[in-house]
């Protein structure tokens, strides 16, 4: 094996967050046609709706369950605001919208990002190896891989685990020679702030969409992070990746 890559899988390999911005979407319709004219800022609804979902993290970790609850949430939040009874089909209605996220069909009709499917083949043509490491519940990320044809790549080399830390990532590493091994991801507190703790190389391809994801310090320096703008650069720029 020449090289060893760790990839991350969702909103690096393929497009993740745009599921649960259409849920939002819905989300927001369904209060404003439930509220009416009392329907609070939209603006206020979102802050507040990322903040009790940031806030459930410790709590329910990356579960399914954690998305819809925390939609519930808010609005049993915004009817206590504003004084107005909350009724438990309403919250079984917020429940099954926040669920919008987790639709098998519309992973298969994204597929993968511009360029993954081009990478992963060059990467294989290579004969390099290939690990893909995601974070989440097992049920949904299991769904998720199997939806964009991932064992292709990965084989059985495909671990779900419910956090990424330095830990994880040398359990996975195991007895692979270090100076081969690099995990490209789109998050610095999932990616790469674990990858370099773990002393592999990290490939940083920024797309930081959550606000749990961006709760970090400033990108750290280090000869062995490399900042990409988009994944085919791995290609293009194999030779540096060393």
């Amino acid at each position: 094996m020449n090289k060893i890559f760790i990839f991350d899988y969702d909103d690096t390999l393929a497009f993740n967050m745009i599921d649960y911005s259409l849920a939002k979407i819905k989300f927001l319709d369904w209060i404003v046609n439930k509220i009416g004219p009392r329907t609070p800022d939209l603006d206020e609804i979102v802050l507040l709706n990322s903040k009790i979902d940031k806030e459930a993290v410790p709590k329910l970790g990356f579960s399914i369950q954690r998305f819809p609850t925390s939609m519930m949430e808010t609005y049993k939040t915004i009817c206590e605001q504003l004084r107005i009874p909350v009724e438990a089909k309403d919250l079984q209605t917020e429940y099954n919208i926040g669920m919008i996220a987790f639709d098998e069909s519309s992973w298969k009709k994204r597929g993968l990002v511009e360029g993954a499917e081009e990478i992963l083949n060059y990467l294989t043509e290579q004969k390099d190896e290939l690990i893909l490491v995601t974070k989440g519940d097992y049920e949904v990320q299991n769904r998720k891989l199997n939806a964009t044809d991932c064992k292709k790549w990965f084989g059985d080399n495909r671990h779900i685990v419910p956090k990424k830390n330095k830990e994880i990532v040398l359990e996975i590493v195991g007895n692979r020679d270090k100076s081969k091994v690099f995990h490209v991801g789109n998050g610095i507190k999932s990616d790469v702030e674990p990858a370099l703790e773990a002393e592999i190389g990290a490939i940083y391809i920024p797309f930081e969409t959550w606000a749990y994801e961006r709760e970090h310090k400033v990108l750290p320096e280090h000869p062995r992070l490399i900042v990409f703008d988009k994944i085919i650069e791995i290609k293009n720029q194999y030779e540096r990746i060393k």
